[in-house]
This record gives structure tokens, C-alpha cells and sequence, in this order.
């Protein structure tokens, strides 16, 4: 009964010209795509997307996010697995009849027609008279600032305007889900936030399910309510941005969020507390379980957790500028150990409240020149290259991960 029902609403809101959206769900799906030089094996993968919800799917090249796309869409066949659109099975229909839209990197305009008719191609194909083509043209044209473009031809439009073209196309397909495969990498920097900030509009407006495969964290972090990560083994995150940051399930989603890049440290656990190894140690006084003991740990630190002091303070690392990065309204430092430095530093009980010390001899971060750790400071803060500085942290800060790298708390 309740199918039924779901089957009456979205009849009925496309009756009235009305986006309806799904929920997707993903159950252990994967596939084997095959060359004649290699294959490719997309991990099995399961996710919920709740309706009307707007989901970043990112991770480095070659994890398979178009893959992920391409079989939702039907454009890839599945070997396991279901997919559900509000709780039917589709991975058996068509591509056409599971109503996505879908709007590709390269756009996929065609040339022939021009702005109007590549903007109501959907709706001509289902034969919709052509006064209601014409008004809903122009409805989603005027949405998208692109009116007086409409009797143009892609090949004399402007990359951000073709891919206005191509969004407004799959909206006027009236689809229940949105699919877009990295539909802004083609443009330059500046027009890439406008067409973001255009396209979260949009989203908010439609409330349609919205699915967006990015390489770029920030675009990822900017856009989505929810942020899942992959990597060759599958799903490594799924959730919030906040807490993808904040509460990285592992060594790899914590490396893959935050600019500059985490910093790692080797760190070794007794009856005392932990201690961070390296050229210049630092015990941390607090309570370890056992089981960690024989264990080899890491600890990570954000370059913007540290505290950064132009002047000797207590508990401060001291260190030398090796590189300095200026980027307007930070600077990126990349900081060494001073020669022939052997300080050992402590950090007494309580360790919540007073400011720690970080080894600074970081061997797991290869992201780092000659081993140097990356923090930021203030613009207004003149550093030279050279120049001795004075770091600290605080234990809250940090984030500890086993001999697996999975995440811990202490």
C-alpha cells in the first residue's frame, strides 16, 4: 500500500510540474569493469541517501565516484547488489526509465541545437505541446541568468554558461534524483565558486536528492550535508563535514581533509602516558589502556591546532623557519628542528588544561619538506626563514589512531 502510494505522489507531481525526490538506497553493490589492458573492480558499496538531501562523493582518482554514479544511473551494469529508489529495486530498468538527471564534466551539449532546444530536449521527447516547452524554457533559463543566451549554440558559449545550459537541461527533465560527475572541474577558480554558490541555491529551492562526485575538498565541504569518502577498499567515511574533520575515522580520512595537510607523529604508550619519539621527545603524563602498550601509534596534529610564539614561552618547542609559504591572509610555515637540539620536554598532569609539546620530527608525513612540520599564523605576524619560533599545543587538539590506523580515544 504505501509503494502505491509513493507511485500516486510522484505521478501526480509530475502531473503538476513538480520535482519529486527519492530516497536511494545502496545495498553492497559493485561490478567489474574490463578492458582489453586491465579491469577495474569497484568495491562493494553501501549507503543511504535521505530525500532531498545533498551528498559529496569524493576521494583521490581511480576509487571509482563516476563508477558510483554510472551504476545508480544505469549506465554500468551492477555484479552484486541493489539499488533501491524509495525502497523498489531499479537496477533492472533502463537508464531512461529511472528518471535521474545526470550532468556530466564535459557537459554533453549538443551541438546542433541551440540553448532552447538543448534546455527542452526532455520535454520534447516526451512530447510536451510546445507553448508549455517554450514556458518552462524560459522559466528554468531566467532561474539559471540565462535568457538572453537562448538562441545561442554551445560552441559559442562560455564554459560556466554551458554548464548552466546542461544543469538546466537536467532540471527541466523533472528527475527525482541529480547526479553530477565533477561538473565544474573544466572551469577556472573564480567561476567555480560562483557556479557553486549558483548550484546550492538551486538545491535549496528544488530540495531535490542530489548526488556530486568531487576531487576538490573544499567544494565538497562548501556544498554537501553529508560527505562520503572513498578509497580502493570501499567506504571509508560517510558523514556530516563537521565531523569528517573533527572525527576522522582513520589515518586516511584524516589525511584526505584539511589543508595544509595533517601532521603525524610516532608515538609509543606505557604506564605513564604516551610518548611522542623523535629528535626532540615529549611525554605526555595521562592514562593508557594497557592493550596499547606493544602497540606503534601515530597522533595527529592540524598545522592551524599549534600555537605559534615569535618569543620563548614555557612548555614551547622550539624550532627553525625552513620555508615560508605567503598566501594573503595566512602563512603556511614549514618548520625543522634546530641542529644538535636533544630537549626533552614533559607535560605535567592535568594534560587537558596545560598547553603540550609536539615531537617535531614527523617520519610518517611525507607531505613535508626534509621532515619539517607545517603550521599557519597570522599574515600580520612577520617570519623570515631562519627565524627561531616557539610552538605549543593543547592535548584536546590531537587525534591518536592504533597500530592500524583506525582512530582511538584515550
Amino acid at each position: 500500500m504505501a509503494r502505491v502510494f509513493v507511485n500516486y505522489l510522484r505521478q501526480s507531481a509530475r502531473k503538476l510540474d513538480i520535482l519529486f525526490m527519492s530516497q536511494i538506497s545502496l545495498q553492497n553493490i559493485s561490478t567489474v569493469l574490463s578492458s582489453t589492458t586491465n579491469s577495474f573492480r569497484f568495491p562493494p558499496v553501501s549507503a543511504e541517501f535521505a530525500v532531498g538531501e545533498f551528498v559529496a562523493i569524493v576521494g583521490p582518482s581511480g576509487v571509482g565516484k563516476s563508477t558510483l554514479l554510472r551504476l545508480i544511473a544505469g549506465l554500468e551494469h551492477l555484479t552484486q547488489g541493489s539499488i533501491l529508489f524509495d525502497g523498489e529495486p531499479v537496477e533492472h530498468l533502463p537508464t531512461q526509465q529511472r528518471n535521474v538527471g545526470m550532468v556530466f564534466q564535459n557537459y554533453a551539449l549538443f551541438p546542433h541545437l541551440n540553448v532552447a532546444d538543448n534546455l527542452g530536449y526532455a520535454l520534447n521527447v516526451k512530447k510536451v505541446k510546445q507553448s508549455q516547452v517554450t514556458h518552462e524554457v524560459a522559466l528554468v533559463a531566467k532561474r539559471l541568468a540565462i535568457s538572453d543566451l537562448l538562441g545561442r549554440y554551445p560552441k559559442q558559449l562560455s564554459g560556466g554558461q554551458r554548464q548552466r545550459v546542461a544543469i538546466g537541461r537536467a532540471m527541466l527533465s523533472k528527475p527525482q534524483l541529480f547526479l553530477f560527475d565533477e561538473p565544474f572541474s573544466n572551469l577556472d577558480p573564480e567561476l567555480r565558486i560562483e557556479m557553486r554558490q549558483q548550484l546550492k541555491r538551486l538545491h535549496l529551492g528544488l530540495a531535490t536528492t542530489t548526488l556530486f562526485v568531487t576531487h576538490d575538498q573544499h567544494e565538497a565541504m562548501a556544498l554537501a550535508q553529508r560527505i562520503l569518502l572513498l578509497s580502493h577498499n570501499g567506504v571509508e567515511q560517510f558523514d556530516t563535514p563537521e565531523n569528517i574533520y573533527r572525527s576522522p575515522n582513520n589515518v586516511y580520512v584524516a589525511r584526505f581533509f584539511g589543508e595544509p595537510k595533517i601532521n603525524l607523529f610516532d608515538v609509543k604508550a606505557n604506564n605513564q602516558g604516551l610518548q611522542l619519539t623523535g629528535k626532540i621527545e615529549h611525554r605526555i603524563f595521562c592514562d593508557v589502556p594497557e592493550v596499547l602498550y606493544r602497540q606503534k601509534l601515530l597522533m595527529g596534529i592540524r598545522p592551524r591546532a599549534f600555537r605559534v610564539s615569535l618569543l620563548p614561552i614555557p612548555q614551547g618547542i622550539q624550532m627553525n623557519v625552513a620555508k615560508v609559504e605567503y598566501l594573503g591572509d595566512v602563512q603556511y610555515l614549514y618548520l625543522s628542528p634546530l641542529i644538535n637540539s636533544s630537549q626533552v620536554a614533559e607535560s605535567s598532569p592535568p594534560v587537558d588544561s596545560a598547553p603540550l609539546m609536539n615531537n617535531v620530527e614527523n617520519k610518517a608525513n611525507g607531505d613535508l619538506d626534509q621532515g619539517g612540520h607545517l603550521v599557519v599564523v597570522l599574515s600580520s605576524e612577520a617570519v623570515d626563514v631562519g627565524q627561531e619560533i616557539y610552538l605549543t599545543f593543547a592535548l584536546a587538539d590531537t587525534l591518536l589512531f592504533d597500530e592500524n590506523e583506525k582512530r582511538i580515544s584515550l
